[in-house]
């Protein structure tokens, strides 16, 4: 096992082996950490995410950092930003708008990164979430190009080598310039139409409108057929739901998910959340950077 200065910017940077490890060492190794310096930059708003990894690191009793002020992207030169980073930080979280921004970062620190949040990527939350859909038919509600869809795409194609993924999305959003880089593209079927199976299946769903976006009607029109409601529990054997959070309630008639059934038991966020503060903690312990050294007892 080797992270050994590793930046999760994207999925495609972890091995099969990794993703296994990961899973593997969870709640088995008890370990003291020594704190190294960390800044977490927030520049979306989350609910989750950033949220569980501060829970993590004030359970450890673990200083850290946060930027909220945008203006060092937009007025100050990001090699130079990113070399600032790298002296005063040994690891840099970092929830962004800019996948870009991100790599470059990666580059020019010295630190390492670990991507909370992107445009096209949602690593954190793949990685969390692969192992609780693993072994499973899942079937995915929404928009091809959501950014934690492609992450658990990548994912979960490198460890549910005979599990069938579906795509139950409208046909404007199907990306395929991203299947071109999956390697095990004929496991993913896309599909505009609810395709039947007589097994039990996993439903993974995500908002239609990101914190802070505001263009709604366009997307409801695209997307309102494509809705998880009571209608789709009279077609699919559904034996539970994912839904990346926070349900956007402002409409509730045009929301990703009936209201019902959001706060149905299929409903199972909790779990989501728990099973990340345990993925970060093997992330730590795992890292051979080393992320915290780390002694057994």
């Amino acid at each position: 096992m080797n992270f050994y200065n590793l930046h999760i910017i994207n999925d495609f940077i972890l091995k099969k082996y990794e993703l296994l490890s990961l899973n593997e060492i969870k709640n088995k190794k008890n370990f003291l950490l020594i704190k190294k310096k960390i800044c977490i930059i927030n520049e979306k708003q989350s609910l989750r995410t950033i949220n569980t990894l501060i829970n993590f690191l004030n359970f450890f009793n673990i200083k850290f950092t946060i930027i909220n002020n945008k203006h060092n992207f937009k007025k100050e030169n990001i090699k130079d930003f990113s070399r600032t980073l790298g002296i005063l930080y040994d690891y840099v979280f970092f929830r962004s708008y800019n996948d870009i921004i991100i790599k470059l970062i990666a580059k020019f620190s010295g630190s390492v990164l670990v991507n909370m949040l992107s445009n096209n990527y949602h690593p954190i939350q793949s990685i969390n979430d692969i192992f609780l859909l693993y072994n499973n038919c899942v079937y995915f509600f929404g928009d091809f190009n959501s950014n934690v869809f492609k992450s658990i795409i990548v994912n979960l194609t490198k460890i549910n080598k005979y599990k069938t993924i579906i795509f139950f999305s409208p046909k404007k959003y199907w990306n395929y310039i991203f299947l071109k880089k999956i390697f095990n593209t004929k496991k993913i079927i896309l599909s505009e139409k609810i395709i039947f199976l007589n097994k039990n299946v996993i439903i993974y769903n995500d908002v239609w409108f990101s914190m802070g976006e505001n263009y709604f009607k366009k997307k409801i029109n695209n997307l309102i057929n494509f809705q998880i409601n009571k209608k789709i529990f009279k077609i699919l054997k559904i034996k539970k739901i994912f839904h990346c959070l926070p349900s956007y309630k402002k409409k509730k008639k045009y929301s990703e998910i009936e209201e019902c059934i959001f706060e149905s038991n299929y409903i199972f966020f909790d779990k989501q959340i728990i099973d990340k503060i345990i993925f970060l903690k093997s992330y730590f312990f795992i890292s051979n950077k080393v992320f915290f050294n780390y002694y057994y007892y």
